[in-house]
This record gives structure tokens, sequence and C-alpha cells, in this order.
């Protein structure tokens, strides 16, 4: 351990002064010999001891006796928390290049990932240990491994074909265009990032050169069973399945996207964005009444709102839920939100508006 924990202190140093350069080597080959469990050179751990107590022999003897019996327990401190500090600093690349957040199970605390609400929104604690020869990371719900990370970089070199995941029921923003590609939004309306996302969107003409659609993921809360992130993000989530179902015959935009243009760009009576309206303020009661009082703006009559209303609790719109956080959980398997996919791309994040445009 001290030949190790020499070299590194040596090689720092030596960075700065070309003094400790030839015991940075000197070190080094000392290390080599130790890994090949070969006896390290006796006058060089007294060169480095000299090297690193002699100032303090004359003016602090008793600090540099201290030392020198505790040198080699200091050393080997010194080397576990490097590579401790080193482990945690390549899973948290490794996150960052894979999942473009340093930590995946709070992503929205990682400063160097793109914006997104992260699906595994707590804050948990964590800790790296060995277990069966695998280096694992524990959190609070659930398990990580450094292994796991590993399997996902091809995900961040594969194709992506947005075909793969949608269905028949899915709506397009504008009408759908045989000769464009597809661009798939994974989001929830309740999500800032993806608010952030349409905002980018309608800024550029992205949407007039891809057919855009998306899947809809209420982002569960994981401190609560069967409860959501966002209070109202799943009957949004119904609504926006529902009025699939009754498609209003002469709407240029579909029912489901002008209920995502209100979210995300629409603003209340008192010029309160209604994304934090639903999100802080509106009881389930104020929140439903508030999405029905839109369908009527939309154009539809009162019947059709009714017989709406009676489907989002229907077998069939909660049967296309659970369909579509199947594909969002089990194949796509981000963690945050949104993701959106195009040309082949992939990106977990809110894109800025230079990647979106042509």
């Amino acid at each position: 351990m001290f030949c190790i924990a020499a070299f590194i202190i040596f090689a720092i140093l030596g960075i700065f002064s070309a003094s400790y350069r030839s015991l940075a080597k000197k070190a080094w080959k000392c290390t080599l010999r130790k890994m090949t469990f070969r006896p390290c050179d006796i006058n060089f751990q007294e060169e480095a001891k000299a090297k690193l107590l002699g100032k303090f022999i004359i003016t602090k003897p008793r600090l540099a006796r201290f030392l020198d019996r505790w040198i080699g327990v200091m050393a080997s401190v010194f080397v576990i928390l490097s590579m401790w500090s080193l482990l945690v600093v390549l899973n948290s690349g490794l996150n960052l290049f894979v999942y473009d957040t340093c930590n995946p199970n709070n992503p929205e605390s990682c400063s160097l990932g793109g914006g997104g609400c992260g699906i595994n929104s707590g804050k948990p604690g964590f800790w790296v240990s060995v277990k069966e020869g695998q280096v694992l990371m524990w959190a609070k719900d659930g398990v990580l491994t450094l292994g796991e990370t590993i399997t996902m970089i091809p995900n961040r070199f594969k194709e992506w074909n947005p075909n793969e995941f949608i269905s028949e029921s899915n709506t397009y923003y504008k009408p759908y265009d045989s000769s464009k590609s597809v661009a798939l939004e994974i989001i929830d309306p309740s999500c800032k990032f993806c608010a952030k996302l349409f905002g980018n969107i309608k800024e550029t003409d992205f949407a007039d050169r891809y057919n855009l659609t998306y899947l809809v993921y209420p982002i569960p809360d994981n401190k609560q069973s069967g409860g959501y992130r966002f209070p109202h993000s799943k009957m949004i989530a119904s609504y926006l399945e529902a009025v699939k179902l009754y498609p209003l015959p002469s709407a240029k935009t579909p029912a489901d996207w002008q209920i995502l243009e209100r979210m995300f760009t629409g603003k209340d009576t008192d010029n309160v964005d209604y994304q934090i309206k639903f999100n802080t303020m509106y009881t389930a009661k104020e929140a439903e009444d508030k999405i029905l009082s839109w369908l009527t703006d939309f154009g539809y009559s009162e019947d059709d709102r009714n017989k709406i209303q009676q489907a989002v609790n229907s077998g069939e719109i909660q049967t296309r839920l659970a369909s579509q956080k199947e594909i969002v959980e089990n194949r796509i398997k981000t963690i945050k939100i949104p993701t959106i996919m195009f040309d082949g791309r992939r990106y977990d994040r809110a894109v800025g508006p230079e990647k979106l445009v042509k």
C-alpha cells in the first residue's frame, strides 16, 4: 500500500516539481513488483519517507515520529479512499454516458445531466460493496450494479426505431405523412421538462419534418404503492387516451395533442401556467373539470364529453396505459423523461432547439 500511495502522491507533486518525478518512477516500479508478488526496494521506502518527513524532523520531531510510526496505516487508508473515489467517478461517468445522468436513482440531482424528470425520484443514500465478485451500488429503491450499467452501454450506440414502440392508437401532432420519419416522445403531462421539450419543438420546424407522436407515462411514486409522483398525471393520461376513442372530425390537431399543448404552454385566467395549477393547486375535481372545459373549447358536445368521461376508467383505457407502461419500463428502459427518439438516436432529456433543427 505504501508504494501505491507514494506513487499517487509523487505523481501529483511531480506535475508541479521535477524533483518528485524520479521518486514517482521508483514508486511505480515498486508498485509493479508488489503486483507480481515480489518484494519492494527497501531503500526506496526509506528514501520516500525521508522526502515526506524530512521537513518535520527538525521543526516538529514529535509529529515526524508519529507519522513515521503510522505512515503505513495512513498509506493504506489513503489508497482505499483513492480507489473508492475512482470507483465513484467511473460509475458516475458511465451513468452519465449511458443514462445521461450521473445518478440514475435521482437524475435531477445530477447537474451534469440533461433536464428530465427522474422515474426513480427519491433521494436514496448509497454505498459501494463487493459481493460474489461483483461491484454493487446499494440504493433505497433497489440495487444497481456497475455491471448493469456496463451492459446498457450498447444501447448508447443502438439504432432506435420509434416504429417498434407505437401502435394503431397513436396520434400525431400534425397529419401523418408517409414520406416523413416518425419521432417518438415519452412524456408525463405534469413533468416540467416535458413542457420544456414541447416548447423547444414549437420553437423549431421539428414537427413539420417528422411525424411526431408520443407514449404517455404517468411517473409512479416509489414511496407510495399505486401512487403517482404528480397528483393528476394518471387522470390526465387517461383523458389523453379516452379522447382518442372520440376524435373530432374537423380538427387539424387531435384533441389529445390539444390537451397537451394547453398543459405545456397555456395559462389560467390568473396568468399562472396550467401545469403549475394542476401540480400544486387544483383538487382532483377541479383538475377534471378543467379538462372537461377544454373539451368544450375544442368542440365536443355534452354527450361526447359524457362518453369520454365514462371511458376514462374503462378497462380498455387502463389496458392501453398499462401497455405503454410496459414498453417504457421493460423495452425502452428509460430512467427519466422526456425521452425522444428520431433519426435512429435516443435522447433521455429535454433536447435543446439546436438538436431539433435540421
